[in-house]
């Protein structure tokens, strides 16, 4: 996770003087159509406002599954930071520009920071949200999910069958389909073992873990289909997990 303050006192205070400002040049935005959080508006905000201070930034929408209704959003990636903005207001892009491109100061308030959501600095999961953003364009779908799911099954007691046996064999599935090694079937039996963990275990974590994969399932199904039907991921598509 990438570390915000560091315990150092500042120059003024007889520290260690600051470092080097980082203005960033990247953005990313999450999408959906019907955002009712206005996302779109938000992207379109920010490029005319670099536009008028002169900023040349790269400004992208990333890889974001949700229904369009979500609390929190919308969210801004800092990819060269390793943060999130969240709830960013089309009033307040100036503001956001002027202090993070131009001062290279990130805006606290506006920081992703939760602590018991935050897995990892690339991206932002919420399970009673339904929604899954990455930091930048490029990422496997089917791969962030994988990384959640094991992530969390980690922690299970393997108490019952379907978090013992359900967690790794979806996992295998799902590598599976990432590197062509899947049929439409195996795509079937992941949708049944997603339920099974959800409905049948002995509580409520197997469906927490399962999740993610529920949710890519209901909201991008067609991403498991591509997978299938070109045999893999595309090329140069990019994983959260380390290659192995």
């Amino acid at each position: 996770m990438t570390k915000l303050w560091q315990g150092k006192r500042t120059a003024e205070e007889g520290g260690e003087a600051p470092g080097p400002v980082r203005p960033v040049t990247r953005y990313s935005f999450c999408r959906h159509p019907a955002c009712a959080r206005g996302a779109a508006a938000l992207a379109a905000a920010t490029r005319r406002e670099a536009n008028r201070l002169g900023l040349a930034l790269k400004l992208e929408n990333t890889l974001t599954v949700c229904d369009g209704n979500c609390s929190s959003g919308p969210f801004v990636g800092l990819p060269e930071l390793e943060m999130f903005y969240h709830g960013v207001a089309v009033s307040e892009v100036r503001a956001m520009l002027e202090e993070t491109s131009l001062r290279g100061k990130p805006v606290f308030k506006r920081l992703y920071l939760d602590p018991t959501v935050v897995t990892d600095s690339r991206l932002v999961y919420e399970r009673h949200e339904g929604l899954l953003v990455a930091i930048e364009p490029g990422y496997c779908l089917l791969d962030a999910v994988t990384y959640l799911l094991e992530f969390n099954a980690a922690e299970s007691c393997g108490k019952c069958f379907p978090c013992r046996l359900g967690a790794p064999r979806m996992s295998r599935i799902l590598e599976g389909i990432m590197t062509g090694q899947a049929a439409d079937e195996d795509l079937a039996e992941l949708e049944e073992l997603a339920l099974t963990m959800a409905e049948a275990s002995y509580c409520q974590f197997a469906g927490r873990v399962s999740a993610p994969v529920r949710l890519a399932l209901e909201l991008a199904r067609g991403e498991f289909e591509r997978h299938l039907a070109t045999q893999g991921c595309r090329p140069g598509e990019r994983r959260l997990r380390p290659e192995t």
